[in-house]
């Protein structure tokens, strides 16, 4: 029979050690024996409720070591990789360990086979690790440059390499918090929030998913944090939209004008028709693009008529094949396009993102019902989609004052069929207006009665 672990003299305190579940425990520094028994029990007692945990335990393992376990786990079925390899990255190298490199997988360019269902489990990247390395000679001209950002950041560079090289059970949350303090000084608040997501998102996988028992609490959660205030909202005008559709109709690249109708119709976000929808997921009969695999999983994007009359100047110009993408342009040969016209067109502070914001602002105040606009958005609640209806009291005023002419409207049944002229090939620069528009507003016949 296995000899049972008791406490013994170490120093002026008592000590006790004990083997569980692969874990090697130790507790010192106890004023008596039953103190050391109780303070060892507060140790087993939750690898007995969480499990056998992975690895060495969080006694046994720095953050920084744990940080590039998890990575290695959970990066490849991320579509953010590469975003938070860059986070990641900065507490392996304050430790000395080895960097993380991600490589998108050919594969993860190739459209899902029809019918098949797209796994929450997909993976996008490969994921390696570089050896550490010296630091880079930094040229000449940028020097000053360099010492001054370093000089900037280095209290919250020796903070995060601090965090980096403690074991995971020792962390407090006064660590985070000093380490969130010192970056709300010398980054962005939105900045600040996405560190302390990478440090909350850790602690809760190794809680739930190592079965780490340690620390009992997660560090990250419950800090004082900067208001994040990142909201925009910046819609296009009919105006703007006039500029920028003369500026489009000097695009060398023809795809420029109909991919910018396709986005300010339907509201889609830039990656979905340049990155994830194929010529055979549209119901040209339903009038509907299926998306299998964006940003909140697959989802079905309703196009109205421009849209499909975009979507046949883009079959114009590249002859489609089932498995081809929609829009063969890289973000980066569309934004580069966009930021050009936009220069022409003598707009300012206008992004290809606001575009969004722009369709489901135009669908709210064309139609008034929020579920409609949710559905052309696919946003999964309310909260997320009050960011991208941005109705503003200009907007108001315009619909007051022509509420009258909308009310003297004939009116047009529900069952009625409407003609519908058929759908022609856009040319070369795709117009992205609206018919009938009031500043953002567009005019909308409600159903209401005129008041004698």
């Amino acid at each position: 029979m296995a000899k049972v672990a008791e406490p013994f003299r170490e120093g002026a305190g008592w000590s006790m050690r004990r083997r569980v579940m692969g874990q090697d425990l130790y507790v010192s520094g106890q004023k008596s024996r039953t103190a050391a028994r109780d303070a060892m029990e507060a140790l087993v007692s939750p690898l007995r409720d969480h499990g056998r945990p992975k690895g060495l335990g969080p006694q046994r393992t720095t953050v920084a070591q744990a940080l590039q376990d998890m990575a290695l786990e959970r990066l490849p079925f991320m579509k953010g990789a590469a975003q938070e390899a860059r986070r990641l990255n900065k507490y392996l190298e304050a430790a000395g360990l080895a960097t993380l490199k991600v490589t998108r997988l050919a594969s993860d360019d190739e459209a899902p086979a029809p019918g098949a269902q797209v796994q929450e489990a997909r993976q996008h990247f490969q994921v390696e690790l570089k050896p550490a390395r010296a630091p880079r000679r930094v040229p000449n001209g940028l020097a000053a440059h360099r010492r001054q950002q370093a000089q900037e950041t280095a209290a919250a560079d020796a903070l995060r390499a601090r965090l980096a090289s403690m074991p995971v059970a020792d962390v407090q949350p006064y660590h985070v918090q000093t380490l969130m303090d010192e970056l709300r000084r010398v980054r962005q608040p939105e900045t600040v929030a996405l560190e302390r997501a990478l440090l909350r998102g850790f602690f809760n996988y190794v809680k739930k998913v190592w079965c780490w028992s340690a620390p009992a609490k997660n560090p990250a959660v419950g800090l004082r944090m900067p208001k994040v205030d990142n909201a925009r909202d910046r819609v296009m005008s009919q105006e703007e939209e006039r500029r920028l559709d003369e500026a489009i109709q000097t695009c060398r690249n023809q795809l420029v004008g109909p991919t910018l109708t396709l986005l300010v119709e339907t509201g889609m976000r830039t990656s979905e028709p340049l990155e994830h929808a194929c010529w055979r997921d549209v119901n040209w009969e339903a009038r509907i693009l299926h998306l299998p695999d964006s940003k909140t999983d697959q989802r079905d994007v309703p196009l109205s008529p421009r849209a499909i009359e975009a979507l046949q100047a883009l079959a114009a110009l590249n002859p489609p094949t089932p498995e081809g993408r929609i829009v063969r342009l890289t973000y980066d040969a569309l934004a580069a396009a966009w930021r050009r016209a936009c220069e022409r067109a003598g707009l300012e502070d206008l992004r290809l993102y606001d575009l969004r914001h722009t369709a489901a602002t135009r669908m709210a105040l064309k139609t008034g019902n929020v579920f409609l606009v949710k559905a052309l958005t696919g946003h999964k609640t309310m909260s997320q989609l009050e960011r991208y209806v941005n109705v503003k009291a200009s907007d108001v005023v315009a619909v007051m004052h022509a509420a009258p002419a909308l009310a003297a409207a004939p009116q047009v049944a529900a069952a009625e069929p409407v003609a519908r002229a058929p759908l022609k090939a856009m040319p070369r620069a795709a117009a992205v207006s609206f018919e009938d528009t009031v500043g953002n507003v567009i005019r909308a016949d409600f159903g209401r009665r005129a008041r004698e």
